[in-house]
């Protein structure tokens, strides 16, 4: 892609085979297997990728497992559960495990296409999952902006 990725993983296994495993500690719920599919939960993948090509300190290999470590509640009323963005199992949604790294490839391709070498603005909800207001709505003046780009369009209309 020409553009340096860097990341921090919160957990790397390795394991007697010599794969990994990319972990990511979450202290509410983790993002779905679908919104990792769309697109739109690119963290483990894009560590995935750091860590196929070597780029943790050394540590590499192929990568063969994708989790989630919540510290929320689990569907017991316990404490903590592990899930993982991968369609195996009973999960019907989400992209297959040979999938998930060529498909977070392409993602990241297109982000950098069109976000750092294109002229597509950044966007601050791509998403259309993300609830219509959150804790950093004010941080990023997310109102402000919209109602700019209201008026913008408006005027544009007329």
């Amino acid at each position: 892609h020409g553009v340096r990725v860097h990341g921090r993983a919160d957990r790397i296994d390795q394991f007697d085979d010599g794969t990994l495993a990319i972990v990511d500690y979450k202290t509410g719920k983790p993002p779905s297997a679908a919104q990792a599919k769309a697109g739109f939960a690119l963290q483990l993948g894009l560590l995935g990728l750091i860590a196929r090509d070597g780029d943790f300190g050394g540590l590499s290999g192929d990568v063969r497992a994708f989790e989630y470590w919540s510290l929320a509640r689990n569907n017991n009323g316990g404490f903590g559960y592990q899930d993982e963005p991968i369609k195996a199992g009973r999960k019907k949604s989400g992209l297959e495990l040979d999938e998930f790294l060529p498909a977070h490839d392409a993602f990241l391709a297109k982000a950098i296409d069109s976000f750092i070498r294109g002229d597509d603005p950044f966007t601050a909800k791509l998403n259309p999952d993300y609830p219509g207001y959150s804790d950093y709505d004010q941080l990023m003046r997310l109102e402000e902006w919209q109602f700019r780009l209201a008026d913008r369009d408006a005027g544009a209309e007329s």
